[in-house]
């Protein structure tokens, strides 16, 4: 019995010391993409993210994290990615307006020259079916 009790123990010991370590390692392989601030509050996939500065991470090769400075409002995005067309060389977000809603459409990135789309929301999707959209806003990054 006691043999057992340790071999669970050591198992839970080195599963946390491996899961702490992969966390790290994770965390330091996100590549910072761009800063940028929202002036209003928006949403993304299932995430309702407020206004404020915000850090854009390349965290996998279709997936973006949002982090806010205070660390408050954080997000994993899963996008598609495409190259983007010659003459946007600015970061920037571009966002889906309905009235006073706002959803991210598009995350475009200086630094790799690419487009990442994101998956419109369930919401957005029962907008954009009633024809309700404003128009699109664009953010631009911080230089």
């Amino acid at each position: 019995m006691k043999s057992r009790i340790s071999i669970v123990l050591a198992t839970v010991i080195i599963a946390f010391i491996v899961g702490t370590g992969l966390y790290r390692y994770s965390r330091t392989q996100m590549d910072t993409l761009f800063e940028v601030q929202v002036p209003f509050d928006f949403r993304v996939g299932s995430s309702h993210l407020s206004a404020g500065h915000y850090r854009i991470f390349h965290a996998g090769s279709q997936l973006i994290f949002f982090q806010r400075d205070d660390g408050k409002a954080n997000a994993w995005i899963p996008v598609t990615v495409s190259d983007t067309p010659p003459g946007k060389s600015a970061s920037q977000l571009v966002f889906n307006q309905y009235e006073n809603r706002y959803f991210l459409s598009q995350v475009w990135t200086a630094k790799d020259n690419q487009r990442r789309d994101c998956f419109p929301s369930r919401s957005e999707q029962i907008l954009l079916a009633s024809q309700h959209r404003s128009g699109e806003v664009t953010v631009m990054a911080k230089r």
